[in-house]
């Protein structure tokens, strides 16, 4: 027995000695889906953020390669810069949201904020807060944390997600009400953080353990294929091997478990605890930017989910809740209700995602234009 563990251990390091001096150094040693993204930190005063002056290729979603670049306040920009507190020179419009408004799947300059920016020219300056997974809470906390520090603004853009009331449920406040960051709400037993530290480290220098690591995600991502074409196959009501990618891709796009309150009376039950934290940090928003004097509009627009399925909610709901609240409200529902669904849904979101692609980023930013007058 002690001698299969010896050999074993000088198999190991003799692989991490090579691995390290020769096959580090090559092409075919990078992975982008393993790189730690450093530069997305959490925050003790709104939970997450991007740090500033990043520049980066960041993967997303698995396979999409977007350039990732950050200003001086750590907001995604066409460039590292500096944003001065006060801007005289242009009206400043803020916008706040969550991957959508970053502009998940895209380079700057096709995202909502790089379209925007590039229409309204150089008398406006259009700065981008929005981050991924992003909720109301959070809008508020970010938001007061930059008014706080002198940052002026003349409007602000608060798109409001489906996904921001799920989300939302998952904040969690200390008794002086601060965010608890995901790692004081996620905190794993020490057993866990040593054995997945050492799996991340033989990973990164041992071949052997890198080769394990890339079967085991490619055997996982036809495993969750299998998984995802069975449930296609069984909602259309056709043989697996009749069920094509576009089907199962399209099942994909319309199945996402947290975009089915807005149809669905018990989702939408599940919900209020996220619906009325929501409401508490949508209305501490709005007064925010009522009394800096920042003119803002809260907009919704629906997923994939809510153009198939329809919505009896949230378009509905946070209607009714800007009338009440005395909040300019813009739905931009109607561009996204198309006859044949289907094709309309394929050709406005990334294939497989729920996320706008180009042509879908463009259409809402026509219908922003056209609906506001800048």
């Amino acid at each position: 027995m002690k001698k299969y563990i010896l050999f074993f251990l000088s198999t190991l390091l003799l692989d991490i000695i090579i691995s390290n001096l020769i096959f580090k150094n090559t092409k075919y040693w990078d992975n982008h889906k393993w790189e730690e993204k450093w530069w997305r930190v959490s925050s003790s005063i709104y939970h997450h953020d991007i740090l500033p002056n990043t520049d980066q290729i960041e993967v997303w979603g698995g396979q999409i390669k977007q350039r990732l670049i950050t200003n001086s306040i750590g907001f995604r920009d066409k460039e590292i810069r500096k944003i001065d507190k006060v801007n005289i020179q242009q009206k400043r419009i803020l916008l706040i949201g969550d991957s959508f408004i970053e502009g998940s799947g895209l380079d700057f300059e096709y995202t909502f904020a790089g379209q925007l920016q590039r229409h309204l020219g150089s008398d406006y300056e259009v700065l981008n807060s929005a981050v991924g997974s992003y909720s109301p809470s959070i809008y508020y906390k970010k938001i007061k944390y930059f008014i706080n520090e002198g940052y002026k603004f003349d409007q602000a853009l608060v798109f409001l997600d489906v996904s921001d009331i799920y989300d939302e449920m998952f904040i969690k406040f200390n008794e002086q009400g601060d965010i608890l960051t995901y790692e004081e709400t996620k905190k794993r037993p020490i057993y866990k953080t040593i054995f997945y530290s050492i799996g991340r480290l033989l990973r990164d220098n041992s071949t052997i353990f890198r080769f394990l690591n890339i079967i085991s995600d490619r055997t996982e991502l036809i495993k969750n294929y299998i998984k995802l074409k069975i449930k296609t196959s069984k909602e259309l009501k056709k043989g697996f091997f009749k069920t094509k990618r576009d089907e199962v891709m399209f099942y994909r796009m319309t199945h996402i478990d947290r975009g089915f309150w807005t149809f669905n009376d018990s989702k939408f039950n599940e919900v209020k605890q996220g619906l009325s934290q929501s409401e508490e940090y949508l209305i501490k928003l709005f007064e925010l930017l009522k009394k800096n004097e920042i003119n803002s509009t809260l907009i919704v627009y629906p997923w994939p989910t809510q153009i198939f399925y329809g919505d009896k909610y949230h378009e509905f709901y946070w209607k009714n809740f800007s009338k009440k609240y005395e909040i300019n409200f813009l739905s931009i529902y109607d561009k996204f209700q198309k006859e044949n669904k289907r094709d309309f849904i394929f050709n406005n979101f990334i294939y497989g995602d729920i996320h706008w692609n180009l042509n879908g980023t463009t259409l809402v930013k026509d219908k922003v234009l056209e609906a506001l007058k800048f």
